[in-house]
């Protein structure tokens, strides 16, 4: 069983994770590119992307400006196995196209002998946050509103799935278009 969490191990990712935040924030291309595992089998998965291999990587980031801004660390998790493996979690709050979201980011770092470590695999993706509304009164007044009523034993159902439909239907709606989109065609029969 390998040692776990190592506190120099840990220190060492701490700070790569550190310095990695700072790239980012930065837009600094090269040392992104440096942090990232120079090989076919390296994984990046985005909040819209899914790049596979340096080239991938490369490209995103050349074509991809930051679109965040007030990018903060809540939350860091490192796992070390040993001295060659870690993970890094966290959780972070950034401002994106002006809408403030929450956000999770894995990171696998592993250190090879002759370059040190890297990341082999990344994800991030936008956490789902439950609305504070109050679906159980927003469904009596949009049952009242089309004159409808719904049924004692099936409010709490009504109101789960508004909330579920608000979860799934916010980050589109919360997503700024830009002011000179054209609107979609319209066809009549």
């Amino acid at each position: 069983m390998p040692i776990i969490n190592d506190p120099a191990v840990s220190a060492e990712i701490a700070a790569l994770h550190d310095a990695y935040e700072r790239a980012l924030s930065a837009n600094n291309l090269e040392a992104l590119r440096d942090f990232f595992w120079s090989s076919p089998h390296v994984v990046r998965f985005g909040v819209a992307e899914h790049l596979y291999g340096p080239a991938a990587i490369e490209e995103y980031r050349q074509n991809h400006a930051p679109v965040f801004t007030d990018r903060k660390l809540l939350r860091r998790t490192i796992v070390a196995l040993g001295v060659e493996t870690a993970s890094v979690m966290c959780e972070i709050s950034q401002v994106v196209f002006g809408v403030q979201r929450h956000c999770r980011q894995s990171q696998v770092w592993v250190r090879f002998p002759e370059i040190g470590w890297k990341i082999i695999a990344a994800h991030v993706s936008n956490a789902l946050v439950r609305s504070p509304a109050n679906w159980e009164a927003y469904t009596d007044q949009a049952a009242a509103a089309v004159g409808l009523s719904v049924d004692a034993a099936y409010r709490a159902g009504v109101a789960g799935n508004l909330a579920r439909a608000a979860i799934i239907a916010g980050p589109l709606l919360d997503f700024p278009l830009p002011t000179a989109a054209e609107p979609a065609a319209i066809f009549s029969a």
